[in-house]
Parts: structure tokens; C-alpha cells; sequence
């Protein structure tokens, strides 16, 4: 009796671990629902096509580095993602007190300047990433926030991002891992930056390259992307106030990992995924925001988990969240506490709904779906 009861503890301790580790890996992971565009967007850092339009933001606030989220008036990100079936685009505001880039040299320690890091890991496997034999398992785009002369790339002055001479320089690290070698992929992604005061709206059209590719070669082709294929993804921000990176702000956690044995700027296993959606979204079925501020967000949507909703607004200050089906009917009414709210959506009939945050005199609303 003693051994059976031993036995039963035992195989309830292994499924308390084996639902702990699930619950873990559910938390830590960013999945992004892209859904295809008929016509591809103007790259010109504007965004104002429907497919941007009806396309869902998705938040950039997870401190990779280990450091505390910074001060929203120092950074704030947040991304969209489309896709046809040649490109990935990606819509991306950034909210940044100083631009820097004080390295001439695209090639000059590269991520101490201001830059943008987009990884893309075509067939989502989890495996080495960084440079050497591995190093086109998944691209690590490094992207210049701050653009220069496109007449000379070792020694290019810094212009407007608007001037026609323009260039926001892309480097990532090949078969040789000496980052003086790192390779110029400018080629790979087209990039335009508008700026309106400390908010800078970038606009990327990616290739997608698989892990054949080769950079001995002139001829290397892209993917062609079909719906439901998932790429592994993830974004981070390198943010430069002092001569150097200060924050690294990125998509995904850290996982306390930054020092460890799979960092995700080596290894793939902690990207996030972008699933390539073939349903297209217009107005009539957009998930669109009635929106009093750009400063509330609610993520990940589609949701069939937990449903995190931010406010990052500085006047106004939400007391109350509630979310209402399409009958207009309240499904949940709860406390809006410390400008954040995790709600547990797993249990709600799949459909689409409104989430809703207020106070007695302003209400923002926004369309979600629960898978």
C-alpha cells in the first residue's frame, strides 16, 4: 500500500511538472497571425494602406538584456506584420528620446548604435543560429535607425531619413564570426523611416531566405511563402542614450537566459512565430481600434489563452475592463488595476468580441478574436 501510494505521488508530481513546463513555454511564447495583403504596401515609412489599417499591432516591451523596461517617453515599440507571396512586411513605431549612431562604419560594433534586430528563421527550427556553419539556420538583421549616405558605405554621413541619398544600412554575421566581417545584406530588405518628433514609423519589406542560402553566390533565391507556413520571428531593440547600447527592449522574453545556454541571438529556440494567415482583412472584417490613444494595447489577438491589456496612457487612467460578444452583451466586468490586466479568455465560446477598457468619461474598444 505504502509502494502504491509512493507510485501515485510520484506520477502526480511528474504531471504537476510536465503542466508547469507546458504553462511555461505558453507564457513565453509570441505568436503573431499574419494575414495576406492582395496588394503590397508602398515602402515609403508611411503605413496608411488598408492592409496596415486593418492589420493588429502587437507590443515590443519585453527587456531582453535583463534590465527594467524603460520610461515610455525614453522607448516605446509596437509592430505589425503582412505578407504576399514574395515578401513580409512589417509596420514598426518606435518611440525614441535620442537617436544615436556614432560608428561611421556600418560594420563597427554595430549593435551599440541604435538599431532595429529582426530575426527570421524560415522553417521554424529550433537550433544554432549565429555565424559560422550555422549561421543561415535563421538571419539576424541588424538595421540602422539612423540613416546615412548611401555614395559611401564605410564612411557615409548621416542625412535625413527622408533624403533621396538615404540608406538604413542591414548587417548580419556569416560563415566568418569576426563582426568586421559581417556580411552587407542591404539587399535583403528594403527599408523606409518617417519621423514625427520623438516617434519614428518604420516601414520593411523582408526576403525570406531559407538555410541553403549561400553567400558565395549572386543567385540565391527567396522562398516562395504559401499560407499556414510559421516562421520563427522575434524583434529587438537596440537603444543607444550614452555612446552605447543602454536597453535592449525586444518581442520576446529573456528567460533569465540572456547569459545562458540557448540566448536567443545564438540560438532559435526562444523565437517567437508569425503564421501566415491566407484570409485577407478588410474594413468589414478588420480588427480595427476605436481608439482615443495609440497608448492602450491588447495582445496577442487572435487569443485563445490570456488576453494582456496595457495602458500606457499619461492623462487618462482606466478603472474598469470588460469584454462583450457580438449581442452586445457583458461576458466579463472586472477591476482595470495598476494601468494592466492578464484575463483568462480559454474558457469563452470562439468568436469575435469587443475588449473594452474605460472611466466615467472616456471608453476605448477594440476588436478581438478568441480561438
Amino acid at each position: 500500500m505504502k509502494d502504491s501510494r509512493s507510485l501515485l505521488f510520484l506520477v502526480k508530481k511528474i504531471l504537476l511538472t510536465c503542466i508547469y513546463l507546458v504553462s511555461c513555454s505558453t507564457v513565453f511564447s509570441v505568436n503573431y497571425t499574419a494575414y495576406r495583403t492582395e496588394t503590397p504596401p508602398v515602402i515609403d515609412g508611411i503605413g496608411d494602406e488598408s492592409c496596415w489599417i486593418n492589420a493588429v499591432w502587437s507590443p515590443i516591451n519585453q527587456p531582453i538584456d535583463g534590465k527594467s523596461l524603460p520610461d515610455s517617453t525614453d522607448f516605446y515599440g509596437r509592430y505589425k506584420v503582412t505578407w504576399d507571396a514574395s515578401r513580409v512586411y512589417i509596420l514598426m513605431e518606435i518611440t525614441d528620446d535620442k537617436l544615436n549612431d556614432f560608428r561611421v562604419n556600418p560594420k563597427d560594433n554595430y549593435w551599440q548604435d541604435d538599431c532595429a534586430e529582426f530575426f527570421i528563421d524560415e522553417d521554424n527550427t529550433p537550433q544554432g543560429h549565429e555565424c559560422g556553419a550555422t549561421a543561415y539556420n535563421a538571419f539576424a538583421y541588424h538595421i540602422a535607425a539612423v540613416a546615412r549616405d548611401k555614395a559611401s558605405y564605410t564612411n557615409g554621413k548621416i542625412v535625413a531619413h527622408d533624403a533621396p541619398n538615404a540608406i538604413q544600412h542591414v548587417i548580419d554575421l556569416g560563415e566568418d564570426c569576426d563582426t568586421w566581417k559581417a556580411l552587407n545584406l542591404d539587399d535583403h530588405v528594403m527599408v523606409k523611416i518617417s519621423k514625427n518628433g520623438n516617434k519614428n514609423t518604420w516601414e520593411l519589406e523582408f526576403k525570406i531566405y531559407d538555410k541553403n542560402y549561400n553567400q558565395q553566390s549572386n543567385d540565391n533565391t527567396p522562398v516562395t511563402l504559401v499560407p499556414n507556413k510559421t516562421l520563427g520571428f522575434a524583434i529587438a531593440y537596440c537603444d543607444d542614450d550614452s555612446g552605447e547600447r543602454d536597453n535592449m527592449i525586444g518581442t520576446v522574453p529573456d528567460h533569465n537566459d540572456y547569459s545562458g545556454p540557448y540566448p536567443f541571438y545564438r540560438f532559435t529556440n526562444e523565437f517567437g512565430t508569425i503564421t501566415l494567415n491566407d484570409s485577407v482583412l478588410v474594413s468589414s472584417t478588420a480588427l480595427h481600434r476605436t481608439i482615443i490613444t495609440d497608448n492602450i494595447l491588447m495582445w496577442p489577438n487572435p487569443v485563445n489563452n490570456i488576453l494582456q491589456v496595457r495602458s500606457d496612457h499619461t492623462v487618462q487612467q482606466f478603472d474598469k475592463i470588460e469584454i462583450l460578444n457580438l449581442s452586445g452583451a457583458v461576458v466579463l466586468s472586472r477591476k482595470f488595476e495598476h494601468n494592466y490586466a492578464a484575463i483568462d479568455v480559454s474558457s469563452y465560446p470562439s468568436g469575435v468580441y469587443t475588449a473594452q477598457i474605460s472611466n466615467e468619461k472616456y471608453i476605448y474598444k477594440q476588436l478581438i478574436i478568441i480561438l
